[in-house]
């Protein structure tokens, strides 16, 4: 379990009280950013620095722990309450004769079952003219009685599920980790095991949603060893990239799928945020926001447009997007009245209207790169509530815009109550910021809460994004330190 944990160096009384100091002064809240030696302001740097020196403790603790047996549960489906145990298996029922192809014999106990009894004396010859009798038409010869059983019923069995082996691996793991004990282990996902993966979720930072999906099923199955490796990385592209961190920026890491804020040296706050999907990555971007729009218009990328909308269009005559305007070479169009087999993707652009049904949400972020990439807001908040949450086409959708608009736009002098009154207007409108801010994409498999706490990260992609620009001098070195990225959920 990765829980923070402060050890101390056994070998003598010295080391033991230095190895504590270290450890206390290395364990400082990351919101709390040690000042100068000369009382100056703390700086992104310091943040950063104060993260580089919790990683690197709590991955030191990890590598110093003892080698044990640990169970691992396995690659598979999701795993929820319900599954392994026993299931009930229905044998085959029933076979009618006419089932039966020609020419074979039907299984034992799948036919009616027909038992001839042959007459108490002897039956004279019948006449070789006479049309032979059919027992089973009911016109046996006289004297024979014929009897149809009905056919037997369906057997029911009881058998192993096919999950509960890994449910059985899955108890196992959780004994080992002190959250069942061992009189309660088990092959059936029942209600206990349902609360100890709750609470193994909780501790990771996980939703707790009591399912083993694949982000929980990476976390129980992730050795220390493993982990410290995840966290050394980390701390090494926050090396390369400390030195040319502004006081002031906005950090999107891509495998927590968070964007934080650090606002003249301190941290602001850190949301949950969706980024691209492995198909289409959000790339590594050294860029600025340089205005916010409210109410903002959305129209369709050129990759959406080409594999999800055009295909819609052809198929049903429609977007399939509400409030959306159809333009044909420039000039709006009903939908329906087009044949859309005829018309290749750059002539069409789809604009939807602003509202709480834009994909966009009611705010977005505008950056100054060649890449269409941005933050903004969202109509469907359901996947925040998830753990793996890169399902977009590249942009940045933020857990909470509206939070993030206000802060951005108080040097702009928009406050509450005036952004309140442009998004009730419904009319879009783009205000630039007096200084533009600085955005970084990072790909940190690594990071530390604000009570201190070390998560980890599996990575979401198989390697790591980088942008169609040529990355700055020290943009290079901060994605060489996670090129070894561990197998994407």
């Amino acid at each position: 379990m990765l829980t923070t944990i402060r050890t101390c160096a056994r070998p003598a009384l010295g080391a033991r009280v230095a190895a504590c100091l270290l450890a206390g002064l290395l364990a400082l809240p990351a919101q709390a950013a040690p000042s100068t030696a000369s009382g100056t302001s703390s700086t992104g740097r310091d943040v950063v620095g104060t993260w580089i020196a919790r990683i690197d403790q709590r991955a030191a603790e990890l590598e110093a722990m003892p080698r044990v047996q640990q169970t691992r549960v396995g690659y598979g489906s999701v795993l929820k309450k319900g599954d392994g145990g026993m299931v009930d298996v229905v044998a085959p029922g029933p076979v009618r004769p006419s089932d039966v192809p020609e020419g074979t014999a039907p299984a034992a106990g799948t036919a009616p079952t027909v038992v001839v009894t042959p007459p108490a004396e002897p039956i004279p010859q019948a006449d070789p003219s006479a049309t032979p009798g059919n027992a089973l038409s009911g016109t046996a010869t006289p004297g024979t009685v014929v009897e149809v059983l009905p056919p037997p019923p369906a057997l029911t069995i009881q058998v192993r599920a096919r999950t509960a082996d890994r449910v059985g691996r899955l108890s196992t793991r959780l004994i080992e980790l002190g959250f069942l004990n061992q009189e309660q282990w088990t092959e059936t996902f029942d209600d206990t095991l349902e609360v100890a993966v709750r609470a193994f979720q909780l501790s990771e930072g996980l939703m707790q949603d009591g399912k083993v999906g694949e982000v929980t099923r990476q976390a129980l199955d992730r050795t220390p060893r493993e982990a410290a490796k995840l966290m050394r990385g980390a701390t090494a592209s926050m090396r390369a990239f400390q030195a040319s961190v502004p006081d002031t920026v906005i950090l999107v890491n891509l495998p927590s799928q968070t964007v934080t804020y650090i606002e003249r040296g301190k941290l602001n706050f850190t949301m949950r945020a969706v980024v691209g999907r492995p198909s289409r990555q959000t790339p590594l971007l050294q860029d600025r926001v340089t205005s916010v729009t409210i109410n903002p218009t959305w129209t369709v990328p050129p990759t959406v447009l080409v594999e999800d909308k055009l295909p819609v269009l052809r198929k049903k005559g429609n977007t399939g997007i509400k409030d959306a305007v159809v333009y044909l070479d420039g000039v709006e169009v009903v939908p329906e009245s087009i044949n859309w087999w005829q018309v290749t993707p750059e002539r069409i652009r789809i604009v939807q209207k602003p509202g709480d049904d834009n994909a966009l949400g009611r705010f977005r972020f505008n950056l100054t790169n060649g890449d269409g990439i941005f933050l903004h807001g969202t109509n469907d908040p359901r996947l925040f509530e998830r753990d793996l949450r890169a399902a977009s086409s590249g942009c940045v959708r933020l857990a909470d815009a509206r939070m993030v608009a206000e802060t951005l736009l108080r040097p702009a002098k928009l406050d509450s109550a005036a952004i309140e009154r442009q998004l009730d207007s419904g009319k879009t409108k783009t205000v630039s910021l007096p200084n533009a801010v600085p955005v970084r994409f990072v790909y940190w498999t690594s990071t530390v809460e604000t009570d201190g706490t070390v998560r980890v990260h599996p990575g979401i992609y198989d390697d790591v994004p980088t942008s169609s620009s040529a990355p700055s001098a020290s943009q290079a070195p901060a994605a060489a330190g996670t090129v070894s990225a561990p197998r994407r959920v």
